[in-house]
């Protein structure tokens, strides 16, 4: 399930996890995986487990542009429209539902993903599959009630500082990822590492110097931003880069590059 906005609609229409979460399924292998509208290299806080369960794994991908990282792990690419190609209905933050008309005819052997979805389901002879159209498939959600439960923090071990990862504003799916004007945006930042004053001297490093950050599973060689707003043990990058792709949700090391 995405974070963000339409998690909330997800979650009215009931769909949540039934037993494990990615984290589960990636630490714990399964032998296929279905993947939709997400591109493995950027979409996953691991993207180095991620790519490790999914290519021991049979993998079945529902993609709107079937990049490089979706092309090496999938068994079956299934076509499927971006959300500019097809009616649809958004839920934002303040769980409001907004509408989406396509603005164009899908290219080639494309189609809707709920089509694509409803083809699967009844291939699979699995239930709540038996709608034909848009119409009758939104009539067959009903909301569901969901309790928020808390959980115990998960501890990060290892050495360095803490990653404080968050998704770069234009960088969250694949459509606005391929957008030229929102990736010229002043808002869009270029990869980065972001350290408190305190860490960067410590670790002798200066505004606007490159700085090699490392992890277990991945390397990047990043520019410095030094800013007050970042605790002290930790660091900020922003995810949808493959340059920070690499390093995940866990500590990573800083030296100068």
């Amino acid at each position: 399930m995405p974070q963000g906005a339409n998690a909330i609609g997800l979650s009215r229409a009931g769909v949540l996890p039934a037993g494990k979460d990615v984290n589960a399924m990636l630490a714990q292998p399964r032998k296929a995986y279905a993947l939709y509208g997400i591109e493995p290299g950027l979409d996953f806080a691991d993207a180095a487990a991620a790519r490790k369960a999914l290519a021991g794994a049979q993998v079945v991908a529902f993609s709107q542009f079937a990049c490089a990282s979706t092309r090496d792990v999938a068994d079956v690419i299934l076509p499927i429209g971006a959300l500019p190609e097809v009616d649809a209905t958004l839920t934002n933050l303040d769980g409001r539902e907004q509408s989406a008309r396509a603005g164009g005819k899908l290219p080639g052997e494309a189609r809707e993903g709920w089509r694509v979805l409803r083809a699967l389901g009844g291939e699979l002879a699995l239930a709540g599959f038996e709608f034909t159209d848009l119409a009758g498939l939104r009539a067959s959600l009903a909301p569901v009630s969901v309790s928020v439960a808390s959980s115990p923090a998960t501890p990060v071990a290892g050495e360095g500082l803490e990653v404080a990862s968050t998704a770069a504003i234009y960088r969250t799916d694949a459509v606005v990822r391929r957008a030229q004007a929102l990736q010229s945006h002043p808002l869009n930042n270029a990869p980065r590492i972001v350290l408190n004053a305190d860490d960067a001297a410590r670790l002798q490093l200066a505004e606007g110097q490159m700085a090699k950050v490392g992890t277990d599973a991945g390397r990047a060689t990043l520019p410095v931003v030094v800013d007050a707003r970042v605790a002290a043990g930790a660091v900020w990058i922003e995810s949808g880069h493959g340059a920070t792709a690499p390093l995940g949700a866990a500590r990573v090391t800083v030296v100068a590059a």
